[in-house]
């Protein structure tokens, strides 16, 4: 449905209540006129978002209901440093209300206008697309590395079943899962991958690059130009936070579709060589990869299990965050190893021993251990950057189409 500012349905032609989330008068303090057209996006399940019209002019106004109005305002502290890094993409670029302030708090949470930036969903089927994003990946993490992690909206660091704020501890997860009829043998399966995820000292963790990360680049997070396929925007930074390094390219190739079904080893070479063109990895990094998939499908659920609490999402989305993890873990107990390959292939690593080298438990350099029989060890990070500190998975917000 299209409405104006003011909250008149210009589809039927009777008035209509203001959309929730969208107070009126609230463009107005960006001096935009009450007759401008706001239409609500059809996708995300994190904020109410609108693209907003008038008179030629493009802007998209975010209602944020994760983000704290300190948090937004440090996100557009993040997006001034990675829009002067002269990357070839848009990222979105906050408007000062006319108060000067960049953030509009509301009722409903801290809003934020943003200018247009041109493009439309990627479709990230085949592989041309898929090197495309995969360097889009590489050249944002190097912007990212230079900004402070004070500047980032979110932090990762800490207890890594707290992904939420609200976040129910698992057995009270648990028993609201069962209660609600989700198959015992999943749930048992949640529980154990969950009662494997704790923190670890330094002296026994590895040492991944760590930095701010993105947390959510999949498809529907970039924009790209229809006729060339090109990159032209990449969007949704309020889950930014330090992380390890590698986090958000096993991010990608989870949300890009690149491990779905046959074929999967061409296109995840694909990702991967497009990354490798602007930022390679190291072996400590592949190693971690398999094990940070599972965590980061762990956080992914209680990340929603702490919006389900809030009231924000069902039980239902939960269980499909279950099931998630519960296919990951099982595509990984039969890839595991031929996945390890592909990522130092594709990847240019040194030919250094055999596939071994990398499926090896690893030792004080490596950040993660492969346990046998294709389980995963799931334990969070420990990286140094500016000293030790603890890194926890960041969350897997919405399911992909």
């Amino acid at each position: 449905m299209v409405l104006r500012a003011h909250g008149a349905a210009t589809a039927a032609g009777a008035p209509a209540a203001t959309p929730a989330g969208a107070p009126a008068g609230l463009l107005a303090r960006w001096g935009i006129p009450a007759d401008a057209e706001l239409v609500r996006a059809e996708r995300g399940c994190n904020n109410r978002t609108y693209a907003v019209a008038h008179h030629g002019h493009r802007w998209v106004l975010r209602i944020s209901q994760n983000l704290s109005a300190a948090q937004a305002r440090a996100e557009h502290r993040l997006l001034g440093t990675v829009s002067a890094a002269g990357l070839p993409f848009g990222v979105p670029d906050p408007v000062p209300t006319l108060a000067g302030d960049t953030v509009a708090e509301t009722p409903a949470g801290p809003a934020t206008l943003c200018r247009w930036i041109p493009g439309m969903r990627p479709d990230l089927a085949g592989e041309p697309a898929l090197e495309r994003f995969g360097r889009v990946i590489g050249l944002l993490s190097r912007a990212l590395r230079t900004v402070p992690w004070s500047d980032a909206p979110q932090d990762w660091r800490g207890d890594p079943l707290r992904a939420h704020p609200d976040a129910p501890e698992i057995a009270e997860l648990v028993r609201a899962l069962r209660d609600a009829g989700l198959p015992r043998a999943r749930v048992r399966r949640l529980e154990a991958a969950a009662r494997h995820v704790f923190p670890r000292p330094p002296e026994v963790a590895g040492d991944l690059p760590a930095q701010v990360v993105h947390g959510d680049l999949g498809a529907s997070n970039a924009l790209v130009d229809e006729r060339t396929g090109e990159v032209t925007g990449v969007l949704d930074f309020e889950l930014a936070g330090p992380d390890a390094r590698v986090q958000d390219l096993l991010v990608g190739l989870l949300l890009s579709g690149a491990l779905a079904g046959p074929g999967w080893t061409r296109r995840t070479a694909a990702l991967i060589r497009g990354h490798a063109a602007v930022l390679l990895l190291d072996q400590a990094e592949i190693r971690a990869v398999p094990d940070l998939l599972v965590v980061r499908c762990v956080g992914s659920v209680f990340w929603r299990a702490g919006r389900w609490r809030r009231g924000q999402a069902s039980l239902s989305d939960v269980a499909d965050r279950v099931a998630v993890l519960e296919s990951v873990e099982a595509w990984l107990a039969v890839h595991r190893g031929r996945l390890l390959t592909v990522l130092a292939a594709a990847g240019g690593l040194p030919h250094q021993g055999s596939r071994a080298a990398l499926t090896r438990p690893a030792r004080s350099s490596s950040a993660m251990a492969a346990a046998s029989c294709g389980r995963s060890l799931i334990v969070p990070l420990l990286v140094r950057s500016s000293g030790w500190r603890s890194v926890k998975p960041p969350s897997w917000p919405c399911p992909q189409p």
